[in-house]
């Protein structure tokens, strides 16, 4: 099959070295593995929206605001142009689970999720929100109040 010395030495020269590019990347990533922080976003979103859990009802739904209009949340979505707001709306789904998070500020119970900027009172008046608890850090929970 090999005809000569050379062609083997060669062979076992690009064997050689192809394993130690292989080691080395593999040390240098498992060296930055070290400096990766200890959380990663989803669990720090987490950990802020669980506050929000033991205050809401165990199962069923409730409504969802946020600093933008709820049909921009998805809109800004579909161009790519602001991720954020969808990417905050699903997380908080998936933490406040089984409950269900509904985008819309017409149920008895609204959670408002602020990350760009405080609610805005003229469409809090115009969806009869009445503030329950502010828990800080952007988070509130509303209902649903007669009108004035």
């Amino acid at each position: 099959m090999f005809t000569s010395i050379k062609q083997k030495m060669g062979i076992l020269l690009l064997v050689a070295l192809t394993c130690s590019s292989a080691f080395s990347a593999l040390w240098q990533n498992a060296r930055s593995y070290g400096e990766a922080p200890e959380t990663d976003p989803v669990t720090v979103h987490e950990s802020r929206i669980l506050t929000l859990k033991e205050l809401l009802p165990a199962s069923g739904s409730v409504g969802y605001i946020t600093s933008v209009e709820n049909d921009r949340i998805f809109a800004a979505e579909k161009t790519f142009a602001n991720v954020e707001f969808l990417g905050q709306y699903v997380l908080t789904q998936y933490t406040l689970a089984p409950l269900v998070v509904r985008n819309s500020p017409a149920y008895p119970i609204v959670v408002g999720n602020f990350i760009a900027g405080g609610p805005d009172q003229e469409f809090l008046d115009k969806n009869h929100l009445l503030l329950v608890r502010d828990l800080g850090d952007g988070l509130i929970i509303y209902r649903k109040g007669g009108k004035p």
